[in-house]
């Protein structure tokens, strides 16, 4: 199962929101659209395992300063779906997915 990406009427509301009121607004607003839990955004990179600058563990990404960038923040997004609507996924495709996703959502975006 994959998950679709949002009408751009919503992408162009995220990417508003992202701009004006912050990446955790944006976020939850992504959450409302797919009627899922809103994802918690941490920014501090002591969860974030080295060699890496973000990762999604139960229902909260962790971001270093580097990581907190849309397209990133939408790739652990779409970790977040994946878990909270269950769809089982190898760990490879899910990942292809999350960049397929983030990559789709932000080249269409206006």
């Amino acid at each position: 199962m994959r998950i679709s990406l949002p009408p751009k009427r919503v992408r162009e509301k995220f990417h508003t929101i992202y701009e004006l009121e912050g990446c955790q607004k944006a976020v939850d607003f992504l959450a409302e659209y797919y009627r899922v839990r809103r994802m918690r955004i941490i920014l501090n990179g002591r969860k974030v395992g080295n060699g890496y600058i973000a990762c999604y563990n139960e229902k909260k990404a962790h971001f270093t300063k580097k990581g907190l960038k849309k397209k990133i923040v939408l790739h652990e997004f779409y970790h977040h779906l994946v878990a909270t609507k269950k769809v089982n996924m190898h760990i490879r495709t899910e990942e292809r997915e999350a960049n397929l996703f983030s990559n789709k959502f932000l080249r269409r975006n206006l």
